[in-house]
């Protein structure tokens, strides 16, 4: 995803900020993995814990639950992530060591989004459902687990009804303190309650719960949501093994990102994974309009002299070049 000597690869279109990455987003991070990087003294993520640290101290976005995302980022990302993603330094997420290069700091220990983001993917739109799938699996988890430590370590009643208020309209105005990072000490304790001013000591102790957890531990605290979230997981992960070739296709309507003399980029599915097609097999694309796709194939061959290969077919498939489609 980033630019090359020569631009060799231009007829990709989008490349990211080298100083930037793909790492402009703040993590919301459940606070059993936030436990996880505090505990976790290898002295090669000293760095990374700092910065852990450095967030807690801040008190921006800290609650029982884990780690947010501060209002000014939210508004940001939320009105114009299109432009500013893998490209504006001040979008950079706080775990970014820049002075070592720009690694991760948390990498061991990185939330459910980071660890199932994926700028491309292999098999296009399939492994894009897998991932995503995935991620709302670890989501589901993370979130479900972050609640129960709450009520695990018993913040307090009254913490409780901060933490989580009922009847309460969200206010539309955007508090001053928020927009600035400068959190409100007084909100903090209502929020924290018992464990106010032990907030480190909370994260380690919700660390030290999930730990002793097996899955079905897990399991049991959210059943039904998790029960779900598995079983379109399993499915994901069959269509992803799977090679078949639908028995009707259609060719969709395509965006062309750059043409050359021989060919065409297109962004089916994802503006960071364009696909090159050369100009004969674009074409050709029209055969595919809902006939047996082996009529299609045999018709391209017979009047464009092309023969395309079955794993060709199933690319451009998994790209969303062509779809499926059910017999009238």
């Amino acid at each position: 995803m980033l630019p090359t000597d020569g631009d060799e690869g231009a007829e990709q279109g989008v490349f990211f900020n080298p100083q930037t990455k793909c790492c402009t987003y703040v993590p919301t991070i459940p606070n059993f993995l936030v436990g996880q990087m505090l505990e976790d003294q290898d002295v090669e993520r000293a760095s990374g814990r700092i910065t852990v640290e450095n967030r807690i101290r801040s008190g921006v976005a800290v609650t029982p639950l884990g780690l947010g995302q501060p209002t000014d980022f939210q508004i940001l990302y939320t009105s114009s992530s299109d432009t500013l993603f893998g490209q504006s330094r001040t979008m950079l997420c706080p775990h970014y060591l820049e002075a070592e290069g720009g690694r991760c700091g948390v990498w061991k220990h990185r939330a459910a989004l980071c660890v199932t983001w994926h700028c491309k993917y292999v098999r296009g739109i399939v492994g894009q459902r897998f991932w995503s799938t995935l991620h709302k699996l670890l989501a589901t988890v993370e979130d479900s687990l972050s609640r129960w430590c709450v009520l695990k370590l018993d913040i307090g009643s009254e913490a409780l009804r901060h933490l989580f208020p009922v009847g309460v309209k969200t206010k539309d105005n955007i508090e001053p303190r928020a927009l600035d990072r400068v959190s409100d000490l007084s909100d903090s304790r209502n929020l924290w309650g018992r464990w106010a001013g032990r907030e480190q000591e909370f994260y380690r102790q919700s660390s030290r719960l999930v730990s002793a957890l097996a899955w079905n531990d897990v399991v049991a605290i959210d059943k039904t949501e998790l029960l779900i979230c598995s079983r379109l997981l399993i499915d994901a992960y069959r269509d992803l093994l799977s090679e078949q070739i639908p028995d009707r296709l259609k060719a969709t309507v395509l965006q062309v990102v750059s043409m050359s003399e021989d060919s065409y980029s297109i962004s089916p599915y994802n503006p960071y994974d364009p696909l090159k097609l050369p100009k004969d097999l674009f074409n050709a694309l029209g055969y595919f309009d809902g006939r047996p796709t082996s009529e299609a194939l045999d018709a391209i061959a017979d009047r464009e002299g092309l023969e395309l290969d079955p794993s060709l077919v199933r690319k451009l498939t998994d790209f969303g070049v062509l779809v499926a489609v059910q017999p009238k």
